[in-house]
């Protein structure tokens, strides 16, 4: 079976990230939560099978500016950061810097802005070799729940302002060139989004207001990876039934393109897969519908000169929808049905929770300041965990081909005497 009918192929070249990075994930208990930094490595498994990236989490909850319980900012960056040689550091805080009610908001506003750029400067320092990506905190949530701490949400809407500003100004100084991650306007805009669809789910999005649900991580991870110029087309066909051709079609190889008496038929090899979204998840259809992660999530599917109908997909044999010719012909993005490739990702995704996990351990013993003596034991057999669970990851991530069926459907043929029953 040949897959070499007008392809592209896929390329990494304009993604920030390149074979063999490291990345580091700074910040307070939302990183240390483990699932925006989770969500993004499954998007870059899911969508550059062929790229080894290291992701390290260096979350601890109740962090500042300056630090926190596991140490001081110096020491964090010394222990947490400078080890790993990262070519990518993301640094996400903000939430425990606005004082919760004490303190006057200006001063408040300076403090945080001398202590983030001193933080920014230190992790340089540690890393030159590392591209910074600044990211805003998602918000504290006044826009679904009452508040505990008024007014908080508003100390928050401004030192997100802040942590832009100064990701442009350092960027016009020329000492450091970082990205800038706006994980806050998204959240609040899907927030404001999901409480007029649906107010009781909405609030589910950040359910304490501080601390992001697993369907808003999604979103925080959407916003990350648009800022790395992700690929945002897993794959794109189109297809001509009258002369059965392929035409424009992109990161995945078409063969075997077949004619029926009802429909059409070919085999589909994709460079890549889908996002591993539970779609048999309500919140994950709260997600779909009050943000923008679908237009980063595109597995098209285009068919012109149908008869007119209602035409059902079948992949590898299995009922996966059903379109009508008009829809068939506008596109149909697979990624949002339940597909074998959408299977293979989340088997993906399933592995990777485990790994996830391991790494959780491995960082609580490490960021321990009252360091055991078998402490480097146990972290080196975690970390050896870790690899064995990637190397798992990696047999399961080729994508596979598949067999593509679409078939009209055929009327029902109603027996007139059973009417009006």
């Amino acid at each position: 079976m040949s897959f070499a009918v007008n392809t592209t192929t896929v390329c990494a070249q304009s993604f920030v990230l390149k074979d063999g990075d490291t990345v580091v994930f700074y910040g307070d208990s939302i990183t240390a939560q483990r699932l925006y930094t989770k969500a993004v490595e499954e998007f870059v498994l899911t969508r550059y099978p062929r790229m080894h990236i290291r992701f390290v989490n260096a979350g601890v909850p109740g962090d500042i500016t300056t630090g926190g319980y596991a140490g001081s900012m110096a020491e964090r960056v010394a222990r947490d950061v400078a080890p790993w040689e990262p070519r990518m550091v993301v640094v996400m805080l903000g939430m425990n810097d606005g004082g919760w009610g004490y303190g006057s908001p200006d001063q408040i506003e300076d403090n945080f802005k001398t202590q983030y750029e001193a933080l920014l400067h230190a992790i340089h320092e540690a890393a030159p070799g590392a591209t910074l990506t600044l990211a805003t905190s998602p918000p504290y949530d006044e826009v679904t729940h009452g508040t505990e701490f008024p007014g908080y949400s508003k100390m928050i809407d401004r030192l997100a302002t802040d942590v832009s500003r100064i990701a442009a100004q350092w960027q016009k100084s020329g000492e450091q060139k970082p990205l800038f991650a706006d994980f806050h306007r998204p959240m609040v805009d899907a927030l404001e989004r999901a409480k007029a669809s649906d107010p009781q789910l909405a609030a589910l999005l950040i359910p304490d207001r501080i601390h992001p649900g697993e369907a808003a991580h999604w979103i925080m991870a959407t916003a990350l990876m648009k800022t790395w110029h992700v690929e945002p087309v897993i794959s794109k066909v189109d297809l001509r039934e009258a002369d059965v051709t392929s035409t424009n079609s992109e990161h995945t190889a078409v063969s075997d393109l077949k004619k029926s008496a009802t429909g059409i038929e070919w085999a589909q090899l994709d460079e890549a897969l889908p996002l591993p979204l539970d779609l048999n998840n309500a919140m994950t259809t709260l997600l779909l519908n009050a943000s923008d992660i679908s237009e980063v999530d595109r597995q098209m599917l285009r068919v012109d000169g149908l008869k007119p109908g209602n035409y059902d997909l079948r992949i590898d044999g299995k009922q996966i929808a059903s379109f009508s010719t008009a829809e068939l012909q506008h596109g149909v993005n697979l990624a949002l049905y339940r597909t074998p490739m959408l299977d293979q990702a989340r088997e993906i995704a399933s592995k990777e929770e485990e790994r996830a996990e391991l790494d959780r351990a491995r960082f609580a013993l490490s960021a321990n300041v009252k360091q055991i003596a078998t402490t480097g034991i146990a972290e080196s057999t975690l970390r050896a965990a870790q690899g064995d669970i990637d190397a798992e990851i990696r047999k399961e991530l080729s994508p596979k081909p598949h067999h593509f069926e679409l078939q009209l459907e055929h009327p029902v043929q109603q027996n007139s005497a059973a009417v009006g029953h």
